[in-house]
């Protein structure tokens, strides 16, 4: 069996990952520190009827391996939890986990 956190998801996190500090503030308490993600952020534009630029929309996420988090004692991140990245406060919109130890985390900015 292939072990995917350990080659891939673990080369992921040490050729995309983040300089960032990144901390994690679970909703039920605690914090933990030493987190390395793949941090984005876009911004887009939502458009009116007419074809006119309405306003502009940012979108953070966060993609890390759900090992981390057991390897901190700390709980995978739920919706309404926050992060905090490079001192910047983000809540938890939504997790996706996808069964092979990385975890895509939807983010807004607090």
């Amino acid at each position: 069996m292939i072990d995917f956190d350990g080659t891939l998801n673990d080369a992921i996190s040490a050729t995309l990952g983040d300089e960032t500090p990144i901390v994690f503030l679970p909703k039920a308490g605690g914090s933990f520190p030493g987190i390395t993600g793949v941090f984005t952020q876009i911004t887009d534009h939502i458009f009116d009827a007419d074809g006119e630029p309405d306003a502009n929309i940012t979108v953070a996420t966060l993609g890390a391996q759900t090992s981390q988090f057991s390897a901190l004692n700390a709980p995978v991140p739920v919706q309404s939890d926050r992060f905090q990245i490079g001192g910047v406060a983000y809540v938890v919109k939504d997790v996706a986990v996808d069964g092979l130890g990385w975890a895509y985390i939807d983010l807004g900015k607090q």
